[in-house]
């Protein structure tokens, strides 16, 4: 009597089929070796026995899976979100899928093991999408020397698999652009310490400050977040305030920084500039639009996913421009004694009607 519960496997279709398992597995991973009369004939015999491919087989028989795996952070970004969505993207144009995980934290033990987990799935291609360490992103590439592993967020000049910007572009310009409005005392609002990209920035700007003859009066960290950033602003306003802009290390601390602005009644930009970092897509339309160092992370993942699943790419840094995108949050030092200027002027014009 035959067993309905019986689970129907590939040696069922072929012996229906009149072929070889082998064939069958052929056909079930899409391979151009096989007749299409053969092929028809296994593709009935699976519609008629109602048979499940078992999925992960098929990905193990695959000699390379079309599955790009990212590593994020679990800290919450908008950068590490943008990435993700354009890689995704270009990897699907691509006819890859991706598979995210998280890392627990930001060192090499929880990236390691954020690695392995998609090693485990049969990935071999992986964008780390996260700060690392120079030391880290080495023993991580040696560790793993099966899977190709790329850096989006490294020193540039690491000697691992990356596309990364160059800080000195953008920062500089930042630096530029104040001591052209004629800005000289300025506070510094950076990331989190240890981190490459966050100490790439803090180095770049003090070098530009130091050639264009500027003074740092004040610095502070934050971790990234925008509460991060209202926090170790308001601290800025009570140890000193004798500044008349901030250089901030990223978008969402900027936009921390005008609220706290705001609320010691300091306007942007006619009291204090604000050039933030990264140029997210909202930032032009913050209150002021925001100043900031735009990063192309459309061109960034474009080129992380071409070079990723091209095998003869070479496995070296790509390092991209950074530009100064200039809005509304910067000013010139005498827009408020101008301001007032007018006001008075208003004022006056104002009494001068009603005398008459």
């Amino acid at each position: 009597m035959e067993d309905k519960n019986k689970k129907v496997t590939m040696q069922d279709v072929a012996k229906k089929a009149g072929v070889s398992y082998q064939t069958v597995s052929r056909v079930l991973n899409n391979s151009c070796n096989v007749s299409p009369s053969t092929k028809e004939k296994i593709e009935n015999a699976i519609a008629e026995l109602k048979y499940v491919p078992n999925l992960l087989a098929q990905q193990l028989a695959k000699k390379d899976r079309n599955v790009i795996g990212i590593v994020n952070t679990s800290v919450p970004s908008v950068a590490v979100t943008e990435v993700s969505s354009l890689c995704r993207k270009y990897a699907l144009e691509a006819g890859y899928h991706i598979a995210l995980t998280l890392a627990s934290a930001n060192d090499y033990q929880s990236i390691s093991d954020a690695i392995l987990e998609l090693k485990a799935q049969i990935i071999t291609k992986v964008v780390i999408n996260m700060p690392v360490d120079s030391s880290d992103a080495i023993k991580l590439t040696e560790e793993f020397p099966d899977v190709t592993l790329i850096f989006i967020d490294v020193d540039p000049y690491c000697p691992v698999f990356n596309v990364t910007f160059n800080p000195a572009d953008g920062t500089l310009f930042s630096v530029s652009h104040l001591r052209e409005l004629g800005h000289h005392k300025i506070a510094i609002l950076a990331g989190p310490e240890g981190i490459s990209s966050s100490e790439s920035r803090l180095k770049c700007w003090r070098e530009g400050i130091r050639i264009n003859n500027l003074e740092e009066v004040c610095f502070e960290r934050g971790d990234w977040s925008t509460q991060s950033g209202y926090l170790a602003t308001l601290k800025m306003l009570r140890d000193n305030r004798d500044f008349t802009a901030i250089l901030v290390a990223n978008d969402q601390m900027a936009l921390g920084a005008i609220s706290a602005l705001s609320q010691n009644n300091l306007s942007v930009p006619e009291d204090v500039s604000v050039i933030g970092y990264d140029d997210y897509q909202d930032s032009a339309f913050y209150l002021p639009p925001l100043t900031s160092v735009h990063l192309d992370r459309d061109m960034q993942c474009k080129l992380t996913i071409s070079k990723l699943i091209n095998e003869n790419e070479p496995k070296a840094s790509s390092v991209l421009p950074t530009t100064l995108v200039i809005r509304q949050s910067t000013a010139n030092t005498n827009l408020r004694n101008s301001n007032v200027k007018n006001l008075v002027k208003a004022l006056r014009e104002a009494a001068n009607l009603l005398e008459k």
